[in-house]
């Protein structure tokens, strides 16, 4: 009986990492679609499940592959190895998924706390490297925050 209660207890706590981390996937693209406005994730609500699954896999299975296997690289570029992946799920999905498109973005400029962000325009390519610029950094976050 003592044995049931612990694989109760350890697949409980598996779940909820993984419920974390789905989380964590979708806040991050939802933070990354308001702050972003040329993203389109088009009509097809499967979209939705499929960019935040896509976020999922990547930051659950394939970065800790990537991770350990280039190690050292890892190291050197500070874990910029999530930044990589992220760029490369969002090329891929670009090509397969109908609908969802990320288009240049013109950044009309900010003044936040006495900072000054100047104006900036960025190009398809570039908007997607913010894109997952975004995801990743707030991805960072909120599993520090929550972890």
């Amino acid at each position: 009986m003592v044995g049931v209660n612990v694989k109760i207890k350890i697949k409980s706590k598996i779940m909820r990492h993984y419920l974390k981390a789905i989380i964590i996937s979708a806040t991050a693209l939802y933070l990354a679609y308001s702050l972003v406005p040329t993203i389109n994730i088009g009509q097809d609500p499967k979209n939705i499940l499929l960019l935040i699954g896509g976020i999922f896999l990547i930051s659950q299975i394939i970065n800790p592959i990537f991770s350990l296997v280039l190690l050292p690289i890892n190291h050197l570029t500070f874990g910029l190895v999530m930044f990589v992946l992220n760029i490369a799920l969002i090329f891929a999905l670009l090509n397969y998924l109908p609908g969802f498109e990320i288009n240049p973005y013109n950044f009309p400029g900010a003044n936040v706390a006495g900072i000054i962000m100047p104006p900036a325009n960025f190009d398809k390519i570039t908007t997607i490297i913010l894109v997952a610029a975004i995801i990743t950094l707030f991805q960072k976050i909120l599993h520090i925050i929550f972890e």
